[in-house]
């Protein structure tokens, strides 16, 4: 009987989910498209929108889930609450705590895969977005992988490996480690190798920082160093900046790869330590979210329409996320770890939700 009623629990909270991740991705595709639609030009279309759009199309269900697990367990499981099927399961001796779990087991058969997909797929599809865009607005290909940034700069190749965001603006300069450039010249191929530990933009010009060189004459390799040197290039910051994909886009493996460099480096790491928990913590968000759903599914079900728990459900989401930016916030300034300042907001939520459960008659 009790593993009958799971999954019956369970089935009806996968379809709400399901119903309602399709409605939301698919609103926020039509703002992102509108959004998009409005940056076109002669070197980029609306065919080129829509393909943007839809490589993307990835990251923003990956994002939406959280809130569609919430909204989606209080339709569906709200749903056979309006109709009296949970109290005739209540009646049966089976708990509003044993209910709600077998709602958070359906939606963990849908969180994992999602998983895998804001892993695997959601990063290089956002990864080659970025580079398509550039490729047609800017005429500038660029190209991301496992060694950074690659792009041509007239017959130079150049490789940044390591951009990174400074959470001094709050994640919006870019800092450009580890550039190598590859000199070209017609008709005597590779002519030199530049090596800098850092590229910065003064306002009007590139400086490149600790620089190494070798240049290529004949049958031989002549090394040099410099404290600093111009970069004759063309290349504009802002196509440089617009080109770097932000923590939150980037795998867990990709995120760990960055702060143990940062951490080798000494460098800060808070924007890549909030995004890699807020990643690793994904799961528990979506229980947490799901947990506090269900007290508003038992309490006046009958009385409450699909619109009431979407409002109720919208709030209670709104608040979290209210709650959890305040809390990044302040690792920042209190210099708390982000690992605790992810997981607090999560463990109260999910807390206050089963002390709710237990006490409700």
């Amino acid at each position: 009987m009790i593993k009958l009623v799971d999954r019956y629990i369970g089935r009806a909270a996968v379809l709400g989910i399901l119903a309602v991740w399709l409605m939301l991705t698919v609103l926020f595709m039509v703002f992102g498209l509108l959004s998009e639609l409005r940056g076109t030009q002669a070197d980029y279309s609306s065919l080129d929108a829509i393909w943007f759009v839809l490589l993307t199309l990835p990251r923003m269900a990956y994002q939406v889930f959280p809130v569609s697990a919430l909204l989606g367990a209080l339709v569906g499981v709200g749903g056979l609450a309006a109709a009296n099927e949970l109290v005739a399961f209540r009646t049966s001796g089976i708990s509003r705590t044993r209910l709600a779990l077998a709602a958070l087991a359906g939606t963990m058969l849908l969180t994992i895969p999602v998983m895998i997909m804001g892993e695997w797929v959601a990063p290089a599809a956002e990864q080659q977005a970025r580079a398509f865009r550039l490729s047609e607005m800017a005429g500038q290909a660029i190209v991301g992988g496992k060694r950074g940034m690659w792009m041509r700069d007239g017959p130079d190749i150049v490789n940044i490996q390591r951009p990174i965001l400074s959470a001094d603006l709050g994640g919006q300069s870019v800092d450009f480690k580890n550039v190598v450039i590859y000199r070209f010249q017609e008709g005597e191929g590779l002519t030199s190798i530049i090596r800098a530990e850092n590229a910065m933009h003064d306002g009007e010009n590139w400086v490149l920082e600790n620089v190494n060189d070798v240049k290529f004459t004949g049958e031989y390799a002549i090394s040099g160093h410099t404290d600093e040197e111009f970069w004759a290039t063309e290349v504009k910051p802002e196509l440089l900046d617009s080109a770097v994909t932000r923590p939150k886009r980037l795998s867990m493996r990709s995120l760990w790869e960055y702060l143990e460099y940062l951490g080798e480096n000494e460098l800060d790491d808070r924007i890549y330590q909030a995004a890699f928990w807020e990643k690793a913590l994904f799961p528990f968000t979506v229980i947490a979210l799901v947990l506090a759903g269900m007290p508003f599914v038992f309490a006046h079900a009958r009385s409450q329409s699909v619109g009431v728990r979407l409002f109720v459900g919208m709030t209670v989401g709104g608040t979290f996320m209210i709650v959890s930016r305040a809390f990044q916030k302040m690792s920042s300034v209190y210099d708390m770890p982000p690992r605790l300042a992810m997981s607090i907001p999560i463990v109260l939520l999910a807390v206050t939700s089963l002390v709710i459960l237990r006490r409700s008659v």
